[in-house]
């Protein structure tokens, strides 16, 4: 795994960069023969959580109850 943005090298467990965020891609790693190391837990880094989109369940009770019926 790899990050576009930072140009690092990731584990093959990250989705997301620790360091920006950006989204991981699968790409082979540039350095070869290195061990990954996970970040520290501490570090004042952390990464950007993905957003969750609100989900609104629209039932006629609320639509009655937004539109005052």
């Amino acid at each position: 795994m790899r990050c576009v943005k930072c140009n690092v090298d990731l584990a093959e467990t990250y989705t997301l960069c620790p360091l920006c965020g950006e989204k991981a891609v699968s790409d082979e790693p540039l350095l070869k023969g290195f061990n990954v190391a996970p970040y520290p837990p501490d570090s004042p880094i952390k990464p950007i959580p993905e957003e969750k989109k609100p989900s609104y369940g629209l039932s006629a009770e609320r639509l009655r109850a937004f539109f005052n019926l």
